[in-house]
Order: structure tokens, then C-alpha cells, then sequence
């Protein structure tokens, strides 16, 4: 079974399209991003690529992109986990489970950022989503493992 990169894919269009944009544009072109890419990736791999994979993927890249820029991650997360519900709605998935693989994905690139900024994005999706932040924390924990 081929493996289809989405996270190089999420990380190249966010360091090609948003280095010059305003922090809050960013971040939503971002979300709208990860969206698009989830969406075609599940839809367009079917069989062949296991969801979590390309959802998880695609999160990783987005954030990636992110840090580099010296974006807020916090918001970026945030954001990103919005689109999950309709991710999930569009892909037939379960929105628990897209929340989670988003998660996964950001995760691993946030364990490679600072203990303020994995608080802070810790912080910031538990504001959003009630009972997030311990999920994301256990993530965190274990991302790289």
C-alpha cells in the first residue's frame, strides 16, 4: 500500500501561501487549509490510506508550517479542531475520533516547541473544547514515544 504524504503537502502550501499574512488571517487560511487537504485526502484515498493517517498527517504538516512562520499555535490548534466536525461530517467519520487524530498531529509537532507553548496550546483547547486539553496532554506525553 502506497503511503500519501499529506503533512509535506499541508506544510508546503502553509509556508508558500502564509509567511506574509497577518496572524489571524493565518491562522484561518490555516484551519480552511487542513479542511480542504483532510476532506480530499480521506475522500480521495478511500481504501487505501487508513483515515487517522491522513487526518493526523495533515494536522502535523499544518502546524509544522505554522511554527516555522513563528505563528500562534495556540490558535492555529484551536482552529484546526474546529474544521474537525465538518472534516468528520463530510468524510462520514466520527467526530470524536477526527478531534483525536487532529490531535495526534499536532502533538507531535508541538512535544518539538517549548513547555509555554505546549501549555498555551494545551490551555487554549481545553478553553475551546471542555475536557480537550487533558486528551491533547496525554498526546503530548506519548507523541514520539
Amino acid at each position: 500500500m502506497d503511503f500519501y504524504d499529506f503533512e509535506k503537502l499541508a506544510k508546503e502550501i502553509v509556508l508558500d501561501n502564509l509567511k506574509n499574512v497577518e496572524a489571524a488571517a493565518a491562522v484561518a487560511a490555516a484551519a480552511e487549509i487542513v479542511k480542504k487537504i483532510a476532506v480530499t485526502a480521506v475522500t480521495g484515498t478511500g481504501e487505501r490510506q487508513d483515515p487517522h493517517v491522513s487526518v493526523s498527517s495533515a494536522c502535523r504538516g499544518i502546524m509544522s508550517g505554522m511554527m516555522l512562520l513563528e505563528k500562534d499555535l495556540p490558535a492555529t490548534a484551536t482552529a484546526v479542531l474546529q474544521q474537525m466536525s465538518a472534516v468528520a461530517a463530510e468524510t462520514h467519520q466520527d467526530p470524536a475520533e477526527c478531534m483525536t487524530w487532529a490531535m495526534e498531529g499536532m502533538a507531535a509537532v508541538c512535544r518539538l516547541s517549548s513547555a509555554t507553548i505546549q501549555d498555551a496550546v494545551r490551555n487554549a483547547i481545553d478553553e475551546k473544547f471542555m475536557g480537550a486539553g487533558e486528551v491533547f496532554d496525554g498526546l503530548l506525553r506519548t507523541s514520539g514515544a
